[in-house]
């Protein structure tokens, strides 16, 4: 009886040191954790319970009588020592990860640790947790552990040689830093952006959304382009052939303005560079600035359609690299031109502004206007650059910007088909007064100062008569007009306007 009670106070006292060493060793990490935000995770409960169990064990060894264990006893307590000191080595690697990697490389020095070289340091702490275990637990001679050790390493090595070639890497390509993850950058034949950066390979997402996962050793053997070191800042390029008889400076400002007008392009200035004298064209060479890499196809594919659409404004023609047999049809090209031509009479008759004019005055007009093109997204015209025509929309749409008093543009309209823009600028060669830019590919009908110019001195009174409607429509955007409509203000008013612009027509056509 007497034995019995003994064994269950011995029990007891096992369980009541076993229950004292859980609950300090709880209390202590629930403190580094609050106070040192240590992140000893779930493991360190593992870790807990082992210690508690072992020093149990140990004050159960020094009240036992002396006695021999059986081999199964022995293996146990082996077995839970070495469990108990791989966890230790991953407590070690929490502090580590915390007061080392975090606290005093990331948060003092600004230094980004690789995860490969934290995966490195938790690997070496659990090598050297199980050498010990190895050691004094079970009385293993070091020297022939790593003996046979080499021996294994050198036949995995000559077996494994392409993984731990990739490994190797690995670790240079984090040491050296080329390109972190959130990097663009260029490999091989592909480039893409870098999503993670591990052991064996860095995995990277392509323009098509797709993961690219290449070898850290294929890494290594290539040449390597980060577009976003020292910055985001880069450059693309794109060619483009023109005409002989297009002079090279004027062909040169032409592709600037459009490169300048192109979402997606910085505004440091475009370089533009005669590159060589074709079989049928000159070359020139485009260089500007992108931030985005991602849409730098898009950007390219934007830059190219505005050339397209500068260059045809511009009369400049990008002939074919090929010899061109081209037919004369009197018949076609005529029927073509007459009907160009009867489009811009139908839309000219319908505008407001030229009701004034009679058949042969919008025939004539129709005549020495000009059909332009412009692709979505470019600028027709900017607030204050100078100009002394006028713009139809034949087909489309645009819209009408203003500057705004904090900075940047705002949407003050919108244009289409039948619509008209640059009035003032036409009739008294005034600045833009508002920026307009394309919504969707555009058809206009420039009607510029020499085609009009030529109608008004042959009869000064449809200068007249376009100073009042001139007038009237600078009323109705004063909201002038509205309110006064019946009155003798009103009219006076409208007489001032109506002189005025009439004064300047006539300086400006000299008529």
């Amino acid at each position: 009886m007497n034995g019995t009670w003994s064994h269950i106070e011995n029990t007891a006292i096992y369980v009541g040191v076993a229950v004292l060493t859980y609950l300090p060793l709880l209390a202590v990490a629930h403190l580094v954790k609050k106070r040192l935000r240590v992140p000893l995770g779930f493991s360190f409960h593992i870790f807990a319970l082992l210690s508690a169990t072992l020093v149990a064990w140990v004050v159960h060894e020094a009240h036992a009588a002396p006695h021999v264990d059986p081999p199964w006893v022995l293996s146990v307590r082996n077995a839970l020592i070495s469990t108990w000191a791989v966890f230790l080595a991953l407590q070690v690697n929490n502090v580590l990860a915390r007061f080392v990697w975090q606290f005093a490389l990331e948060e003092q020095r600004r230094v980004k640790v690789p995860k490969l070289l934290r995966d490195l340091a938790k690997a070496l702490l659990l090598l050297a947790a199980v050498l010990c275990v190895m050691k004094f637990v079970y009385g293993q001679q070091l020297g022939t552990i790593i003996t046979a050790s080499g021996i294994v390493a050198v036949v995995l090595g000559f077996a494994l040689q392409n993984l731990l070639g990739d490994v190797v890497a690995g670790i240079a390509l984090n040491l050296e830093k080329p390109f972190d993850i959130g990097d663009w950058i260029w490999v091989g034949e592909t480039d893409g952006e870098v999503i993670e950066i591990n052991w064996r390979a860095t995995r990277l997402r392509t323009r098509d959304n797709n993961y690219l996962i290449i070898p850290n050793g294929n890494i290594t053997k290539q040449n390597i382009t980060n577009f976003h070191y020292p910055d985001r800042v880069h450059a693309l390029k794109c060619s483009v052939g023109v005409e002989y008889g297009a002079a090279p400076n004027d062909v040169k400002n032409v592709l600037r303005q459009a490169v300048r007008h192109t979402s997606g392009v910085l505004p440091q200035e475009p370089r533009i560079r005669l590159k060589q004298f074709g079989d049928s064209a000159i070359n020139y060479e485009i260089k500007f600035w992108v931030e985005n890499r991602a849409a730098s196809d898009d950007i390219l594919s934007d830059v190219m359609t505005n050339i397209w659409y500068a260059l045809r404004r511009a009369r400049m023609s990008i002939p074919f690299p090929i010899r061109d047999v081209f037919m004369h049809q009197p018949a076609e090209a005529d029927s073509v031109e007459q009907q160009r031509r009867a489009d811009a009479e139908h839309a000219l008759r319908a505008v407001d502004l030229f009701k004034p004019l009679d058949h042969d005055q919008i025939v004539a007009l129709a005549g020495r206007g000009r059909l332009v093109r412009f692709g979505r997204g470019e600028t027709v015209i900017s607030k204050g650059d100078a100009g002394d025509s006028l713009f139809l929309i034949v087909s489309g749409q645009a819209s009408v910007k203003l500057a705004r008093e904090g900075g940047g543009e705002v949407i003050a309209g919108a244009l289409k088909t039948g619509n008209t823009f640059g009035e003032m600028s036409l009739l008294t060669g005034a600045p833009r007064n508002a920026t307009v830019v394309a919504e969707s590919d555009l058809r206009l009908l420039e009607i510029g100062k020499d085609a009009l110019g030529p109608m008004l001195q042959e009869n000064p009174a449809v200068a007249e008569a376009l100073s009042r409607l001139m007038a009237d429509r600078q009323l109705a955007t004063d909201d002038f007009h509205k309110q006064q409509q019946n009155t003798v203000g009103a009219a006076a008013r409208r007489e001032d306007y109506a002189t005025t612009l009439l004064r300047n027509i006539r300086d400006f056509f000299s008529i």
